[in-house]
């Protein structure tokens, strides 16, 4: 996803930088065959052609770019009279509420965050991608809470029912997700805590929040489907500008959080008490 993004970046630069480009390699091919070959009197009326060339890109760089410009501009416009025209009426498309593919987290996300919460199935892929700045923000003394599956054979045989994969699979994923759990908690003198919540029941729904309980609080949820391994359908709520839905779903969280068994993860070099 991230190299799509990258490839299309590019592609969108080269469309609009294309004469620019053309431009600049004739005329530095231009410099470099005076360099190697100088130009004499007998040669005017070639360098003259090439002088008018380069001229002639710079008037259609022009014209491409004002023409690309434009078009950005209207299809930006009717985007928004769409957009103001769906909201007049109440139609609001499930495509302006889900986010994009192209937002992922980033570790901007926690790096103020004094109370984060994460809830899902297994956790394993968000975990190991921010193992780091969750680590960090343990070492700064956050409030990380984690929720994941209990890993009760029963459970992970109706997860198995409902999902693309097998109990022997999610199984792994969850001790996957328990063994970073005890890299993030062995972070040195942290000044945090971190708790682990162990569900007794699968989800309707997975959640990333930041500071729940501030103004400026934020929350993610994951919407889980069934039998298909296709990117949760995700949305985002902002306490400021949504707060009876996000008190909602923070709710939810704490119903789900209050159903766990709570265990506290053991940092390697920490054996359980008998």
């Amino acid at each position: 996803m991230m190299t799509s993004s990258r490839l299309q970046a590019f592609v969108e630069y080269l469309l609009d930088n294309l004469f620019d480009i053309v431009t600049i390699i004739v005329a530095g091919f231009l410099v470099v065959r005076h360099q190697i070959h100088p130009f004499s009197p007998s040669d005017v009326s070639e360098l003259a052609t090439w002088i008018l060339a380069v001229l002639g890109l710079i008037a259609v760089s022009g014209l491409w770019d004002r023409n690309r410009r434009l078009r950005r501009i209207e299809n930006l416009s009717e985007e928004s009279r769409n957009l103001v025209l769906r909201y007049i009426s109440g139609n609001i498309r499930a495509s302006d509420f889900f986010l994009k593919e192209h937002r992922p987290f980033t570790d901007d996300y926690f790096t103020r965050a004094s109370d984060i919460v994460l809830s899902g199935i297994t956790l394993e892929r968000t975990l190991r991608s921010f193992m780091h700045i969750l680590s960090q923000r343990l070492a700064s003394g956050a409030s990380i809470r984690v929720v994941l599956l209990e890993p009760e054979e029963a459970l992970l045989q109706e997860l198995a029912k409902k999902h693309w994969a097998t109990a022997d699979y999610w199984r792994s994923q969850i001790q996957i997700s328990q063994e970073l759990l005890r890299v993030i908690a062995s972070v040195q003198g942290a000044k945090g805590e971190i708790k682990v919540g162990y569900l007794p029941y699968i989800p309707s729904f997975g959640f990333t929040v930041v500071d729940p309980q501030s103004p400026h609080g934020t929350c993610r949820v994951n919407v889980y489907h069934h039998k298909t391994g296709d990117t949760n359908p995700t949305f985002e709520l902002k306490k400021k500008d949504d707060p009876e839905w996000y008190d909602f779903f923070i709710t939810q969280f704490e119903i789900l959080w209050n159903s766990c068994r709570i265990e506290t993860p053991l940092p390697y070099g920490v054996s359980a008490r008998p």
